[in-house]
């Protein structure tokens, strides 16, 4: 697998990372960045989180490869379609507000990543 389609794989794993990982840590409960280091094995353990960090290992070995046949000034730039997925994402499945200048916010990247993948 090459080009866009790895592209594409590595950021849709590291976006559901994100996801899984924002879900895993909602069900543990809220974590100061002081205390985190103190709860860092029962935060790893839980079934969530570790899918989270498996989903973000994926994604890097595949990064690996993305890296090593694409140019980094088109592979780069794709990772921001990793906000698009995650944006929607948190809306579905996690019921988070999206305002209308968020997606403001995100149509501009959108744009921006349209232009860049087109030069």
């Amino acid at each position: 697998m090459k080009g866009i389609p790895l592209i594409l794989l590595a950021v849709f794993l590291g976006a559901i990372g994100q996801i899984v990982l924002k879900r895993g840590m909602q069900l543990y409960g809220e974590v100061s960045a002081a205390g985190v280091w103190g709860q860092l094995i029962p935060i790893l353990t839980t079934p969530q989180v570790a899918i989270g960090f498996l989903c973000y290992g994926l994604s890097s070995a595949l990064w690996i490869a993305v890296v090593s046949n694409t140019d980094l000034s088109l592979a780069y730039p794709m990772i921001s379609a990793g906000y698009v997925i995650v944006f929607v994402a948190s809306w579905l499945f996690l019921g988070e507000h999206i305002s209308p200048l968020r997606l403001t916010g995100l149509l501009i990247i959108v744009a921006g990543v349209v232009i860049i993948s087109r030069s």
